[in-house]
């Protein structure tokens, strides 16, 4: 084979290209703290590299989703507790009201006090989250949850969805809770009608007839809701009942109890009245306290039928603080659940770093000392390179 200048020529500056190739290679590396810049440098890390890197930015994704859902939750939780306390407030007006030494004046005051309570209670129901989302209307968000009717009463105008958010794979939690669940689905209290024509009523005993009317109320049969009372000479009375006919004595004057309910004799002895357990109703706290405060403005009504609409606002009340007191658990629930996702993703990103770390991580002693290698190589390449191109035969003669 015969060697050429222009071979010699050619060859040393293939060589340098070479060198200058593999300096600028680790120079990258180092300048991109990865052993994997391109995929050619390894296949098959750099499709491990993609995998973690990606399940890497869906977490944060998730993350993103969990900060929101969190937010959404505590604004939630903050609402219930303020509720919680201001119908305590109310609770302790409707107490005060009960004081037989006061005044209708007083009784005004109280009621002013109540409204006054009741106006913030109904604010706290249409409670609007940081992204102005009405946190009890369900999915119709964009609307308050509760408004007044042209009959003056309240009314739940969302709906019993829940808004959702995607925080895993295959996990979704809700981040806000129906008021129509909270608040306009509460049973309120259990009464009685009649004509009192002959007996008096009250229920002096809330759970024992609740537990009476739920034992024994029909939808269907209107007769099995009937209570029948009759009293005869010379102080016997009968109770019949869907659960069956029950006798005793009593005395004139005094009170007859039965299931929770307190019949008291107006007519003469040998009258008869019958009775009937009303049907059970759903209704919002905010109508059945405004009832009350109506009721203690109203200056026709004894204390005996101001003390009903008390003792039934008392009811609603209750089973509202239960029905919140639910969804307050539920909402730390999820929170906990939303905490422990969030702890979880932490501990995987630094799992998926580690693992990107070892497939693709620099050893920088080694890409140093690959450097050092590389440039002299490069400098001695570059110093072949200029002698061989100043070769000429003129040079040898």
């Amino acid at each position: 084979m015969r060697v050429t200048s222009n071979l010699i020529f050619n060859q040393s500056a293939l060589s340098m290209a070479k060198a200058n190739e593999r300096y600028l290679k680790v120079q990258e590396k180092i300048a991109e703290q990865s052993d994997i810049v391109r995929p050619s440098d390894d296949p098959n890390g750099a499709g491990q590299l993609l995998r973690y890197d990606a399940d890497t930015k869906l977490l944060e994704q998730y993350e993103q989703s969990m900060t929101l859902a969190t937010n959404a939750l505590e604004y939630e939780s903050v609402a219930l507790e303020s509720m919680n306390d201001t119908l305590d407030s109310i609770n302790v007006l409707m107490i005060q009201s009960q004081n037989g030494t006061y005044s209708q004046d007083d009784l005004d005051t109280i009621a002013g006090e109540m409204e006054d309570l009741l106006a913030s209670m109904a604010d706290l129901m249409n409670s609007q989250d940081s992204n102005g989302k009405y946190i009890f209307a369900g999915t119709n968000a964009s609307s308050p949850a509760f408004s007044i009717g042209s009959d003056g009463r309240y009314k739940y105008d969302g709906n019993e969805a829940q808004r959702n958010a995607q925080i895993g794979d295959n996990i979704s939690i809700a981040t806000n809770d129906s008021g129509k669940k909270i608040f306009q689905d509460v049973w309120t209290r259990n009464t009685l009608s009649g004509a009192n024509a002959n007996f008096d009523t009250r229920i002096v005993d809330q759970d024992a007839y609740d537990a009476y009317l739920k034992a024994n109320y029909s939808a269907t049969t209107a007769t099995n809701n009937d209570i029948h009372i009759s009293t005869s000479a010379p102080n016997n009375y009968t109770i019949t009942d869907a659960s069956g006919t029950y006798t005793g004595t009593f005395q004139v004057g005094e009170e007859i109890t039965h299931n929770g309910i307190a019949y008291s004799l107006t007519g003469a002895v040998g009258s008869s009245e019958t009775f009937t357990m009303t049907q059970p109703t759903r209704d919002n706290v905010l109508n059945q306290v405004q009832s009350a405060i109506d009721a203690l403005r109203d200056p026709s009504l004894t204390s005996e039928q101001r003390n009903e609409f008390i003792a039934s606002a008392f009811t609603s009340i209750e089973n509202t603080q239960t029905s919140m007191g639910t969804a307050s658990s539920s909402v730390g629930a999820r929170i906990n659940t939303i905490d422990n996702r969030t702890e979880y993703s932490a501990s995987k990103k630094i799992f998926n770093q580690q693992a990107q770390e070892n497939i693709g991580g620099l050893d920088v002693y080694k890409a140093t000392t690959e450097l050092q290698l590389s440039e002299s190589a490069l400098q001695a390449s570059q110093l072949l390179f200029q002698r061989v191109s100043s070769l000429s035969l003129f040079n040898s003669i």
